[in-house]
């Protein structure tokens, strides 16, 4: 028999901050390419202190953006990364913000 200890999670050191919204199926190619040259821009910025991870939800035109910080945001100074948040509103057709979320548990290896 197998005993498993749950421990209270608490992650002091990063924020994060999420941005869901969803486009039409005929914007889904050009929101993939400007988050590819988002991406781009980031790896060659090469900040510190950042975990982002973009991804589709399904085939229907819903993506997730995810930041972990563990300092002020990098992103503002990367020009793609203000070119992605100005469109945002026209491929979510309104108002699209990044929210916080509070992380309760994480398993990494």
């Amino acid at each position: 028999m197998t005993s498993t200890t749950l421990h209270a999670f608490e992650e002091t050191d990063m924020s994060v901050q999420i941005l869901r919204f969803t486009t039409t199926p005929e914007r889904i190619p050009e929101v993939e390419e400007a988050i590819a040259k988002l991406f781009a821009a980031v790896d060659a910025a090469g900040p510190e202190g950042i975990d982002y991870t973009a991804m589709r939800v399904g085939p229907d035109g819903e993506f997730m953006l995810v930041l972990r910080l563990s300092d002020a945001n990098p992103l503002l100074d990367i020009p793609a990364a203000q070119e992605f948040r100005a469109r945002l509103a026209e491929w979510a057709g309104g108002p699209a913000a990044p929210r916080p979320a509070v992380v309760l548990g994480r398993y990494t290896r």
